[in-house]
């Protein structure tokens, strides 16, 4: 039995989920780690944590580096 899967409808979804923060609530909420740009430093890659911590770092040998905390 094969299912339809509406690519467009999911692609929309995930587009108003994001731009609202509501698709980075989730995933922090199921415990997800996320990582992204920061336009106040854009040389560094921001990672917010499920606790909520925020830091900037690089990414080195395949873990990320903290350089700072933003708490």
């Amino acid at each position: 039995m094969t299912s339809q899967f509406d690519v467009l409808a999911l692609s929309e979804t995930v587009s108003r989920d994001s731009q609202s923060g509501k698709l980075s609530r989730d995933l922090l909420a199921q415990g997800q780690t996320l990582y992204g740009k920061n336009v106040e430093f854009p040389d560094f890659l921001e990672r917010v944590t499920p606790d909520g911590r925020k830091s900037l770092g690089h990414w080195s040998n395949g873990e990320f580096q903290q350089v700072i905390s933003l708490l």
